[in-house]
């Protein structure tokens, strides 16, 4: 029997909403992490034409790890511009710090021109995807909905923790995987699974 790959099965989670086939987003409980006034108000207003009503802001990326420490959300939304919390990027220490209720939480980077380097960047620090501003409804809608329907396996590298960079399957490499020593591939959490 060959490897399969694994996905998780959907259902109620530690995020505290049902996400079933075709994700519902009404449901999800969105963290907007962004300390810039008119921004905030596009972005929910963004959001209230999507009829998420529970959207939480929070202006600083220390007081929203505070918030993923003790409060279940379905998805980040993080602002490219937001600070460092000492010396670390808000997306790395989102998926690595302890304590954290769901570090395999979808992570979102908003950013204005975004370049392929702010990309690969953002990737590398275990972000889902990076959102060009200004960011259309219909955009969030699809990427939200993907992330939840359809997760990427997380990758557990000693160097990375996040979900696969690799988006699909590459049709001109067709030798071995000539990586030293293969990554642990995580599946979301199982919907009976324990609470860290």
């Amino acid at each position: 029997m060959g490897f399969r790959e694994t996905r998780p099965r959907i259902g109620k989670t530690r995020t505290g909403c049902c996400m079933a086939g075709r994700a519902d987003i009404k449901k999800a409980r969105v963290l907007l992490v962004c300390g810039r006034a008119h921004a905030v108000q596009v972005l929910r207003t963004t959001f209230g034409m999507l009829n998420l009503k529970s959207v939480v802001v929070m202006p600083t990326a220390a007081s929203a790890l505070e918030a993923l420490r003790g409060h279940p959300f379905t998805a980040v939304f993080c602002d490219s511009a937001i600070e460092d919390v000492d010396g670390v990027p808000f997306a790395l220490a989102a998926r690595r710090l302890p304590g954290l209720l769901n570090p395999m939480i979808p992570i979102f980077t908003l950013a204005s021109f975004p370049s392929r380097a702010d990309v690969e960047r953002a990737r590398d620090q275990g972000v889902t995807d990076v959102l060009a501003q200004p960011v259309s409804a219909a955009i969030i809608v699809r990427k939200l909905r993907t992330a939840l329907a359809h997760p990427r396996p997380f990758i557990a590298a000693p160097d990375f923790f996040g979900p696969d960079r690799r988006t699909r399957a590459s049709k001109t490499y067709f030798d071995a995987d000539r990586r030293s020593r293969q990554p642990k591939k995580i599946v979301y959490p199982a919907p009976n699974s324990p609470a860290r």
